[in-house]
């Protein structure tokens, strides 16, 4: 019992609070500008077939997520009343923070209608924390209950992946081709209630304790995913399509398992797969002030089955988490308009489904489908530097778990919340610094003066 509470003080007090978002998609670069026709700096992520822009760029990015979620477990109908009253009841979880990335760019025009661009960057696509809200009320019988009731899908969970990027284009009259290359450093602690029999259970027929903990704290690993795109651009229409690889990162770092009074630590591993995407844009120029884009997304999360910590002492799993990740679809439509030369109005709504079957929904890694709604603005400052912000909305809608395929089960009521303000600071030098106070209508000028 002391071993439980000293780790469970332990757990509180490193638990990170910056934001949340789950599976960790943080990457709003450029806000409502950002897609496969983005031919900012950020278009190193986007797609890299439009850093071919002339000019020299550099953009600073900030990213502030709130996000709000709620888990109202129904304990299972076997438990006792005793169980039933600590097991279940609402959590709750909130989180706001900060998240900065930069990226570079340089285009320069070849001999005719040939054109190169390079780009770099370091930035955070992916990256979250959830940290629940305490019950201090609980009967102190019962260390674990002082968690909450979702401790059995989440006590708390930090990730980050940092990534690393360089990227090139090659450009001819109206079409361009890009490719990026990605080092991704990544780090995962996560820890959850658990009894070694999979229940919920609080004690054994003897009286004693059952439940315990799992935690794998600072689980640190790198690897390497390539990006492709191509865009092409004729009059009034622009496409744009992008394609990221698919990549599973291998994370090591140190387990603590106690299960009743036996306690012990494993040198131990588990994958985080992330999935890769496939995205396109169309865009057309209604008049000389306002452009629709449509877009299309589809992610293969289903290579996220299963997440098992393995201890690498002796092959053992640890944990088995069950995902059962479906592939997802998502729609957006966005609007410019071009209030002046120097000042734009944005507006976007998307749909996108969800990774989470209902079976397999829980209160760590879940989501269901979602809508999301923004409004932004960009200005031109100066000649040279332009500033972009916006304000986006993301609703998960309410989902009912009756039928449960998790261990212990994860039946309930759950909601999710998230916002996202985004500030990108655009410096641009050379040919193409005119063109960043325009409006969107006007074409890009490496591509109007081709010949």
């Amino acid at each position: 019992m002391g071993g439980l509470l000293a780790l469970s003080v332990s757990l509180i007090a490193s638990a990170p609070t910056e934001l949340s978002a789950n599976p960790f998609f943080v990457g709003r670069f450029d806000g409502l500008l950002g897609g496969p026709l983005d031919d900012r700096p950020f278009a190193l992520y986007w797609n890299p077939a439009r850093l071919d822009r002339e000019g020299v760029a550099l953009d600073l990015h900030l990213g502030v997520i709130s996000r709000q979620g709620s888990y109202d477990r129904v304990p299972d109908p076997d438990s006792t009343a005793e169980e039933a009253a600590v097991n279940g009841g609402l959590a709750t979880t909130s989180a706001l923070g900060a998240l900065p990335s930069l990226a570079a760019q340089w285009g320069q025009r070849l001999s005719g209608a040939w054109r190169l661009g390079l780009g770099g960057g370091v930035y955070i696509a992916r990256a979250g924390t959830a940290d629940w809200d305490r019950h201090p009320d609980a009967p102190s019988e019962y260390p674990g209950a002082y968690d909450g009731p979702q401790r059995w899908s989440a006590l708390s969970t930090s990730m980050l992946l940092l990534n690393s990027a360089l990227g090139a284009s090659v450009g001819y009259g109206p079409l361009s081709v890009g490719v990026s290359l990605n080092h991704v450093r990544g780090n995962l602690s996560t820890a959850k209630a658990a009894n070694a029999d999979k229940t919920d259970e609080l004690v054994d027929p003897d009286g004693n304790l059952k439940e315990g903990r799992i935690f794998l704290d600072n689980a640190t690993g790198q690897g390497f995913h390539v990006g492709a795109g191509a865009a092409l651009q004729l009059d009034r229409f622009e496409l744009g399509v992008s394609w990221r690889q698919p990549v599973i990162y291998e994370l090591k770092g140190t387990s603590y398992i106690i299960f009743g009074a036996q306690e012990s630590k494993a040198n131990a591993k588990i994958p985080l797969q992330v999935a890769g995407s496939l995205m396109s844009s169309l865009a057309y120029q209604l008049n000389d002030s306002l452009r629709l884009r449509v877009e299309y997304e589809r992610q293969n999360w289903s290579i996220m089955d299963q997440q098992k910590i393995v201890s690498l002492d002796n092959g053992e799993d640890l944990l088995v988490l069950d995902r059962q990740f479906k592939d997802t679809n998502a729609y957006r439509l966005r609007a410019d308009y071009a209030l002046s030369e120097g000042f734009r109005l944005h507006a976007g709504l998307s749909f996108e489904e969800g990774t989470t079957d209902e079976a397999y929904h829980e209160a760590g890694l879940a989501e269901h489908d979602q809508l999301e709604g923004g409004l932004g603005v960009t200005v031109a400052l100066s000649d040279k530097l332009e500033l972009h912000s916006a304000f986006l909305w993301q609703h998960f809608f309410d989902r009912v778990v009756t039928q449960s395929a998790q261990t212990p089960s994860t039946n309930g009521a759950y909601t999710d919340n998230r916002q996202y303000l985004t500030f990108d600071l655009t410096w641009r030098f050379g040919a193409g610094a005119q063109r960043s106070a325009a409006a969107p209508s006007e074409p890009s000028q490496t591509r109007e003066e081709a010949p």
